[in-house]
């Protein structure tokens, strides 16, 4: 169920990390929730454009506060747009709003 401008679906990962029959680490990601959110592109021109020439991109997530999002870490990751998004910042104040900002970024 779509939340107002929160239109785009998207999945919450924790990486989770095994060992292999060679005895090395193997990271794989797990889907702790799935959440509607707002999708924030950038700030500006000239910030997409050093994206573009960096090859990543910034965006903020604006979700609804809940245990799950409360409990994102930056180590976790957000799915959308067939894309993996590392998160680089999670809002603190925004919970006694009731929402929650994850800045994140996709590299290329």
């Amino acid at each position: 169920m779509r939340i107002g401008r929160r239109d785009q679906l998207v999945k919450l990962e924790r990486a989770t990390v095994t060992q292999d029959a060679y005895n090395e680490d193997v990271e794989s990601w797990g889907t702790i929730g799935q959440e509607w959110a707002a999708v924030f592109y950038g700030q500006g021109s000239e910030r997409r454009q050093a994206a573009m020439e960096q090859g990543q991109q910034a965006a903020t997530f604006n979700m609804l506060s809940n245990p799950v999002t409360q409990g994102l870490r930056l180590t976790d990751r957000i799915a959308h747009a067939g894309a993996a998004w590392d998160i680089e910042g999670i809002a603190v104040d925004t919970p006694c709003r009731g929402e929650i900002e994850v800045t994140a970024v996709r590299r290329t």
